[in-house]
This record gives C-alpha cells, sequence and structure tokens, in this order.
C-alpha cells in the first residue's frame, strides 16, 4: 500500500515549474510582430535606418533620369498688312500697256541708210527750227514726155539728243521689173528702215510695199503706213512713227521718259553686233 501520510509527502523534494514550448513561440512571433510594425511603419523609415547602420542599402533608390528639357514656344507668325490698293481692282484711268521705243538713234538711222547706199545727209538742226534734227535724201529724174519723174524722198527726224520722231519716205513714179515690183534700189531704203529698229512682228509690211500695195500695220505704239496718194496714183507715202495714242500708252511714256530714267546702252552691243556710230537715249522696253 502506498504510503500517502503526510510526513511522507513532506520528504519527497519540490521541482521548478516547466513553461511550455507554446508560450515561447507565441512570444517570439509577437515580438516578431511588434519589430515588424516598428520597422515597417512610416513607410519603412525604421528598417532603412537600421539598414544604413549596418551598412545595407535594403532599398536603392531608382536613378531616374533627369525631366526632358521644356521644347521652346514657337515664334508667332508674322503678320502683314497689305495696302488696300495692293488687293483693290486696277482702276482702268490707272493702267498702262506696253510700249514699243526706238532701238536705234537718229544719226545710227542715217548711218545706216549711207552703208545701204542711201547717201543721206548728216544729223543736223532742221533749217525751219533749231528743235528739230533731221537727215534727208532726195533723188530727182527728169520729166518724161506725159510722165512723172522719178524721184525719191527721204527724211529721218528727231530731236538733238538722237530720238527719232519719224522716218518718211516718197517715191513718185518709181521704176518696176516686168512683174510690177518695185526696183531693188529703192527696196533697200525700206528695207533698212524696217531692219535696224529691230521690231520683228511687222511681218507683210515689205512684202506689200515690194508689190506697191497700200498696207497699215500698227502695234504697241508704232505705225507703219504705206499707200498710194488717191489724186496722183503714181505717188507713194511710206511713214513709220512711234504715236502714244491711248491713255495707257501716254502713261506708259511718261513714265518711262528720258527725265526719270538713266540712258540705256547701245542695244546692239548687248547682242554682240557692230556698235551702231551714235547711241539712243531712250529707254528699251
Amino acid at each position: 500500500m502506498p504510503d500517502n501520510s503526510p510526513s511522507a509527502n513532506a520528504k519527497q523534494p519540490l521541482g521548478k515549474p516547466k513553461i511550455p514550448v507554446a508560450f515561447w513561440l507565441l512570444l517570439t512571433i509577437s515580438l516578431s510582430l511588434v519589430m515588424g510594425t516598428v520597422l515597417l511603419s512610416n513607410h519603412m523609415k525604421h528598417l532603412k535606418t537600421v539598414g544604413h547602420y549596418f551598412g545595407f542599402d535594403l532599398f536603392p533608390s531608382d536613378v531616374r533620369p533627369p525631366p526632358p528639357k521644356a521644347l521652346p514656344r514657337p515664334a508667332p507668325p508674322a503678320t502683314f498688312k497689305l495696302p488696300l490698293h495692293i488687293i483693290e481692282p486696277p482702276l482702268a484711268q490707272t493702267g498702262s500697256t506696253f510700249l514699243r521705243t526706238w532701238r536705234i538713234s537718229g544719226p545710227a538711222m542715217c548711218a545706216a541708210l549711207r552703208d545701204a547706199g542711201i547717201e543721206t545727209s548728216d544729223w543736223a538742226a532742221a533749217s525751219f527750227n533749231a528743235d528739230t534734227f533731221e537727215c534727208f535724201f532726195e533723188k530727182g529724174g527728169k520729166r518724161e514726155k506725159d510722165q512723172l519723174p522719178n524721184s525719191i524722198f527721204v527724211i529721218v527726224r528727231g530731236d538733238a539728243v538722237g530720238a527719232i520722231n519719224n522716218m518718211r519716205v516718197k517715191i513718185i513714179n518709181p521704176e518696176t521689173d516686168q512683174n510690177g515690183q518695185l526696183d531693188p534700189g529703192i527696196l533697200r531704203i525700206f528695207e533698212t528702215m524696217l531692219r535696224q529698229p529691230q521690231w520683228l512682228d511687222f511681218h507683210e509690211t515689205l512684202s506689200a510695199i515690194k508689190d506697191l500695195r497700200d498696207i497699215k500695220e500698227d502695234g504697241f505704239g508704232a505705225s507703219i503706213t504705206f499707200a498710194r496718194e488717191v489724186l496722183n496714183p503714181g505717188r507713194y507715202n511710206f511713214t513709220l512713227s512711234l504715236d502714244a495714242t491711248s491713255g495707257p500708252q501716254k502713261r506708259t511714256r511718261r513714265y518711262f521718259s528720258d527725265r526719270t530714267w538713266l540712258p540705256s546702252p547701245d542695244p546692239t552691243a548687248e547682242a554682240g553686233m557692230e556698235p551702231a556710230p551714235a547711241e539712243n537715249t531712250q529707254h528699251p522696253h
């Protein structure tokens, strides 16, 4: 029988109380949670401090490229204000037009006629007017029976600076060949007068003169006329002139007046031709 007496119990020594393992486990977990909460709180500021203290860079900062530079603002588009007269429709009373001018001087034309065998006089002041300059050629034949005498009169008129005003030819009872065409010696006068100004748009004039047909051509202020006299069938008159008749032509001539522009160079020199004896002082257009 066991001895359950108090004396028996008093003799046995008392042992230390034992702490369960679960307690330690719960304590460890609790401390870990507390430390984790402390370290992770405030955006992990304490954790970063601890890592920095022990020399660990637990959260390296991201290397961000510098922000792109702002592009310069484009300059505002330039603005222009056009004068009102530029966009308004042109007025008929202010318009101008193409206008022909002489491309040869009076002295040069007289020299060209002499080179062609027409012995004109020198360019000099006219006897009736000191402001008018001219050169001329005149040749008359003898009267035969009832026929008019053969005669040729050529005159080139202009001013003191050599600008031509007009050229005229009068032929009476001219010689012709068997086909009724004008004698080549006389035709050479008209060939020279039409060639020297370098106006190439009068195509029919020379052919009509060769056949002794009436003709009149106009273009850009130039007027060419060859006609038989009504009351004297054996007489023919030729006129070559520049006449600014319309309003636009007059405005163009005033604008390009010699008082405004410097004298132009000799156009024959620009084309590589032999220069004329005298230069034209008008502005070519």
